[in-house]
């Protein structure tokens, strides 16, 4: 009898992990562009600092970050030409310009987490570079999500020099249940819970 009731349980448990199993196999990616207006941000002219703030009503966890610059150029490879790239909590939604009269350092310093700097080591004229920046592989997802959790976070840019380009890019990739998934859980644990029921009758 005792033998019976451990191949029950086993039989049971096997099910259930059968039904977790399916359901999280049955995981798709969420992908999500997004583009600033002007697409270049007003070729991240030095002059200024820009925040770029977009709204966020997507609740999955997001899995992927990556920025990219297309055919991104600065104006002149001088020692204290950075593009300070910072990650904002909160901004206001678009683009941005603050006047920083070109000065040199951070201008968003002690706001949001700087993820990265760049700094082009050919300058004009030497052809532009697709600069891909992955904040997951830089360790920033547990921020990006924490940011993103209240329905709005910002990208900040501070150009220490006139940083041509032809576009940035902001993509997000979530995992999202396929339909269904959330089902097969729940049915898989109801079974669990029903033979364990039937169980304490006997």
């Amino acid at each position: 009898m005792k033998g019976m009731i451990i191949v029950r349980k086993l039989f049971w448990v096997a099910l259930t992990l059968c039904f977790v199993a399916i359901g999280m196999s049955s995981v798709h990616a969420g992908v999500w562009i997004f583009r600033p207006d002007p697409i270049d941000m007003f070729d991240l002219d030095h002059r200024w600092a820009y925040t770029w703030g977009i709204d966020w009503d997507q609740y999955e966890e997001v899995t992927d970050v990556t920025l990219t610059f297309k055919n991104i150029q600065d104006y002149v490879d001088e020692p204290d030409d950075i593009l300070y790239m910072r990650l904002l909590d909160n901004a206001a939604p678009g683009v941005t310009s603050y006047w920083d009269n070109q000065a040199i350092g951070d201008y968003f310093e002690g706001q949001g987490v700087l993820f990265d700097t760049w700094s082009d080591p050919n300058g004009y004229p030497a052809p532009p570079v697709d600069l891909t920046i992955s904040l997951t592989d830089l360790g920033f997802l547990d921020e990006f999500n924490n940011f993103a959790s209240d329905g709005n976070f910002g990208l900040a840019f501070d150009p220490d020099c006139h940083y041509w380009n032809d576009g940035i890019e902001l993509r997000v990739e979530t995992a999202i249940p396929e339909p269904g998934t959330l089902s097969l859980l729940l049915l898989g644990f109801s079974m669990v819970g029903t033979g364990m029921i039937r169980r304490k009758r006997k």
